[in-house]
């Protein structure tokens, strides 16, 4: 009976430990995992025809990007220019 809760212990100890260790090494290995998705994803790209959709996709995004970053520098200078105006006819009453 000792001898079993003993193993018991022994084993709860090294299953705690493994939890422990395993959450302090989580992060490189998912860092690697990443890095190979990645590269296979490049050469999976890379393989496939010219005009497939999935390329199609990767060299709008980038333009994509752009319009999204252009769209929002305009919404912020108008909301700027709303509150100057907002603001100046709060000033006024």
């Amino acid at each position: 009976m000792k001898k079993l809760i003993a193993l018991g212990a022994i084993a709860l100890g090294g299953a705690i430990a493994f939890q422990v260790l395993a959450r302090e090494s989580r992060r490189p290995i998912a860092s690697a995992i990443r890095e190979r998705m990645l590269k296979r994803m490049e050469r999976a790209m890379a393989g496939l025809p010219e005009g497939s959709p999935p390329r199609l996709v990767m060299s709008v995004l980038p333009r994509v990007r752009e319009q999204n970053d252009e769209i929002l520098r305009m919404l912020r200078e108008q909301n700027d220019l709303l509150r100057e105006r907002v603001g100046g006819r709060e000033h006024r009453t």
